[in-house]
């Protein structure tokens, strides 16, 4: 008696599946912790309905565990993205060891620019250092503040627009200190 006909329908879509399933489930959440969380809540619904499984042909059970799987992912994905990460996992404010002094003697156009983005209103600058200090993506930006993607596009624009509009009168008022 070969070893393949004592498995359980579930352990041979294991052995079968279970490069597709990681493959399918990292293409859609891009970390590598809830691709494998998903995985293995796919196994854990596929085991409940063993017996959809008994019976079908290497293909069809692979295809059949991938459906699992993407549809898990998805639902995960779906569930992070509506919930914020913790503060703790924010990066640290860089300007926040600026002091007056420092913004005042900024000459160059850098520290202008930082001195600008200082005063700027907190809900513009956060976005703002997120994407351009930090390199996060919109969708990242928006799990960290619990924000929509949308919300995160208007924010950015509305930081560049202030930066535009507010540029000119800080300059004019440090070139006399």
């Amino acid at each position: 008696m070969d070893l393949t006909e004592e498995k359980r329908p579930a352990a041979l879509v294991w052995d079968r599946a279970k490069h597709a399933m990681y493959r399918e489930a990292f293409r859609i959440l891009q970390n590598r912790a809830d691709a494998e969380d998903a995985v293995m809540d796919a196994m854990e619904r596929i085991v409940k309905n063993e017996r959809k499984f008994s019976g079908l042909v290497c293909n069809d059970s692979v295809a059949l565990a991938v459906i699992y799987v993407r549809n898990t992912a998805i639902d995960l994905y779906r569930a992070n993205q509506k919930r914020p990460l913790p503060v703790e996992t924010l990066p640290e404010d860089p300007l926040r060891e600026m002091d007056p002094e420092d913004i005042a003697a900024a000459r160059d156009g850098a520290d202008r620019l930082l001195a600008l983005v200082r005063v700027m209103p907190p809900s513009y600058r956060d976005v703002l250092l997120l994407k351009a200090r930090f390199g996060y993506g919109t969708g990242e930006i928006a799990a960290f503040l619990g924000l929509e993607r949308g919300t995160v596009r208007t924010r950015l624009s509305r930081a560049k627009n202030w930066l535009k509009e507010h540029r000119k009168d800080w300059s004019d008022e440090n070139e006399n200190v």
